[in-house]
């Protein structure tokens, strides 16, 4: 669109920004719509009932490709992106306690996501260094028996070909 000025003139005035700066807002709003306090008042305004804005919603879908979603520095955006799409969310964002109960959650994810994380690290290389111990178990249980076995003498008449 950049080479083509009648276009990025067309687009600015239709818009009211230029191109350049669309981008900015664009992640600033995007990034907006993690505050569960945002979607309240977006909701009680009447935002969420406009269809047009519901198409914007839409259209910010395009965060989600890897070199877009880059930038953002508040996941739970795009989290509440897709709970937007959803008739029932819209209608029950409008509550305060619905609200302050996403708030809560949210928080607690915050607060306690490292913590969990480490936790949940920790147990996977415990039970990888369990799995490790029990492999080396079975081998040295595997050549203890191959070692007894090669120490047995042959019983005499082992190797005689039968009678025919």
């Amino acid at each position: 669109m950049a080479e083509n000025p009648e276009k990025l003139a067309s687009y600015q005035a239709q818009t009211g920004v230029v191109e350049s700066a669309r981008f900015v807002l664009e992640l600033e709003f995007i990034q907006c719509l993690a505050n569960p306090h945002y979607l309240n008042w977006l909701a009680q305004n009447k935002y969420l009932e406009d269809k047009a804005f519901l198409n914007y919603l839409k259209y910010l879908e395009y965060w989600r490709q890897p070199q877009y979603a880059s930038y953002i520095r508040f996941p739970h955006c795009l989290a509440m992106l897709d709970l937007l799409q959803s008739e029932h969310f819209r209608q029950a964002i409008v509550s305060p306690m619905v609200t302050e109960e996403l708030h809560s959650q949210q928080f607690f994810y915050w607060a306690h996501y490292r913590t969990n994380r480490i936790k949940e690290a920790a147990a996977a290389a415990q039970a990888a260094g369990q799995a490790k111990e029990e492999a080396a178990d079975g081998t040295q249980q595997a050549d203890a028996v191959a070692a007894a076995a090669a120490a047995v003498p042959p019983t005499e008449g082992a190797h005689r070909q039968p009678d025919a």
